[in-house]
């Protein structure tokens, strides 16, 4: 026996300026072809792949055609059935323009209710590269579509600077920022989510003297998002 279609839960209006027109009764969908990812064996994964990624949700498993896309790297198909998908990361060679995390089932994009993300530890000495990791009195610069993943505690910093990228504290671990400012515009500052609150201690030490140099529109000794 066929699925049956249902009246899609929301609304569609077409308004072009002069006119307008209600569609919801012509809007359908088939549930069993809605794939859903509702959570992941983990949200944080570092650039370098060669691990596992499970997704978990729901009508995952009706089609071998099932592609799973992070900054547009393919994650290689493991197995899948229909509550869960697993894959192996690849590696992202290059810090793309910004981040994203698409799964497609049999041609339909799946709705997605948990993000994984791409990020280089701070604890991890290939995040820094041919550089020797961050000392005292450095500035640790974030770019677009960079995350980095703060696992350990730092040493005294002139500053942290993330401009349109994404720093977040991991949660797991009780971690001490020592550092002149943090300044945070377009990008993110995550310290705990809904979903995964903060279990662990996180201390900010901020450091600066009346005279020190300011940064704009924030000053100094602040953490800043614009």
């Amino acid at each position: 026996m066929a699925p049956s279609l249902t009246n899609t839960p929301c609304g569609m209006v077409y308004n072009d300026g002069y006119n307008s027109l209600n569609l919801s009764s012509f809007l359908k969908f088939r549930s069993d072809r809605t794939p859903i990812i509702e959570s992941l064996s983990q949200q944080y994964g570092d650039i370098f792949g060669g691990y596992n990624l499970t997704l978990y949700g729901s009508s995952l498993g009706f089609s071998n055609d099932t592609s799973v896309l992070i900054d547009n790297i393919p994650c290689i198909l493991v197995s899948s059935n229909t509550s869960q998908i697993t894959c192996l990361v690849g590696a992202r060679p290059k810090i793309p323009s910004q981040n994203t995390f698409t799964v497609i089932i049999d041609n339909n994009v799946a709705i997605i209710r948990s993000q994984f993300l791409y990020v280089l530890k701070w604890s991890d000495e290939r995040t820094w590269g041919v550089d020797l990791p961050p000392a005292e009195d450095d500035i640790v610069f974030v770019p677009a579509g960079m995350t980095l993943y703060v696992d350990q505690s730092t040493p005294k910093l002139a500053g942290i600077a993330v401009q349109n990228g994404t720093i977040i504290f991991a949660n797991n671990t009780n971690i001490t920022v020592n550092t002149g400012f943090i300044d945070v515009v377009g990008g993110q500052f995550i310290a705990g989510t809904e979903q995964q609150p903060l279990h662990s201690n996180l201390t900010f030490i901020l450091y600066g003297d009346y005279y020190d140099a300011q940064q704009p529109i924030g000053g100094n000794k602040m953490i800043f998002c614009l």
